[in-house]
């Protein structure tokens, strides 16, 4: 059923016999216009099942959300490798990006209390004029131009910005020329660079 095309316009499509030949047969256009397009739901589906974030669940709600989260996405990279056919990406990069763009300002890191806070910002601000605060670079910046950036020798030690966690404190004197950021030589700056 469809109100796109009229029922009465009939076309002529090749049918394949079951001998190989290849025969001249009309057909209403709606039906011809169904068999062209009828394999993107199969499409759709091979795209979906690839990196689905859908988990079962007993609450019915809750997976039709991770269904149209998950159709979202996928319409998402398909309208994304429209605008740019020159250069295609795949689903797992695509999501890649998706995430890192939707997690840029977060931090899981807990609220100090009021004054400790109000130390802190004292020292930062106190240390402001003599060095600014750096941010962390995403990985899709820092290798777009491989090959500039390259270690520097500090004179003290800083946070490793890669493999430093609130559990192990790694410290390097390197920093990247271009973002100022402290990393380890290995195997860190290795990969940035």
């Amino acid at each position: 059923m469809s109100t796109a095309f009229s029922p009465t316009e009939t076309v002529e499509v090749n049918r394949c016999q079951a001998d190989g030949s290849i025969t001249k047969v009309t057909c209403s256009h709606p039906v011809m216009q169904y068999t062209l397009r009828m394999g993107e739901v199969d499409h759709f589906d091979e795209r979906h099942s690839r990196y689905s974030v859908s988990r079962w669940s007993r609450r019915w709600w809750l997976r039709i959300f991770y269904f149209l989260l998950d159709a979202s996405v996928v319409n998402a990279l398909i309208l994304h490798n429209s605008i740019h056919p020159s250069e295609p990406i795949n689903m797992l990069n695509f999501r890649w990006s998706l995430f890192r763009s939707l997690l840029q300002n977060f931090s899981s890191r807990n609220r100090r209390s009021s004054l400790e806070e109000s130390s802190y910002r004292r020292s930062c601000h106190r240390h402001s004029s003599l060095e600014p605060r750096k941010k962390g670079v995403p990985d899709d910046i820092c290798t777009r131009f491989v090959g500039v950036h390259m270690p520097v020798k500090m004179d003290k030690f800083r946070r490793c910005r890669l493999c430093s966690s609130k559990t192990n404190n790694k410290r390097s004197r390197i920093q990247c020329s271009v973002y100022g950021i402290a990393l380890c030589v290995t195997p860190m700056f290795c990969c940035i660079s």
